[in-house]
């Protein structure tokens, strides 16, 4: 019982901490990606990773689209953290019809999978389009899951693992002087 009250607490105070609400935004410090009054659009997430050379990885289409859900939430949730983090009346979300001024681009670039580790970093690009700067870093993301026999249950763990371990916070985090 003690653990669990330990590790409450410890995670309340890490959403306090990353939270958008307590972000500091330091006016004379430059954000890593300056989007100061800009009217962002997020391009759906790409996946280059070439899933199909993970060992184990379904033959059958139904199987690999039960898999690929998780990847597919990935967006919506990326989508969410950027909306929540708008409120700071830094930038405006906009669609792509609306005229954007910076377009923002996710793509998951490999797909690598040691024993119990699915390392699959993710590319960041911002393009800001009125003057056609580019913003382009990579961040590591991964997965563990213990090694199961039933290799789609494997990977179906390590890709709800991935889901859930994203770096939705650090992504939205490039948008912020801190």
């Amino acid at each position: 019982m003690k653990r669990i009250s330990i590790l409450t607490i410890v995670a309340l105070i890490s959403l306090f901490c990353f939270s958008c609400n307590r972000i500091h935004v330091n006016e004379k410090v430059a954000a890593t990606i300056p989007v100061a009054h800009e009217r962002l659009y997020l391009a759906p997430l790409v996946s280059e990773a070439g899933m199909e050379k993970i060992p184990g990885w379904p033959q059958d289409p139904e199987q690999q689209e039960v898999l690929l859900q998780s990847l597919n939430e990935i967006w919506n949730k990326l989508r969410g953290e950027f909306h929540r983090c708008e409120k700071k009346g830094l930038y405006e979300i906009v669609e792509d019809a609306e005229n954007p001024t910076m377009r923002i681009s996710v793509t998951i670039t490999s797909a690598e999978l040691y024993g119990d580790t699915l390392n699959m970093p993710v590319r960041l690009e911002a393009e800001r389009i009125p003057d056609g700067q580019h913003f382009i870093y990579t961040i590591p993301a991964y997965s563990h899951s213990q090694s199961q026999q039933n290799q789609f249950h494997h990977i179906g763990l390590l890709l709800s693992n991935y889901k859930r371990t994203f770096p939705y916070k650090l992504i939205v985090s490039f948008f912020y002087a801190h």
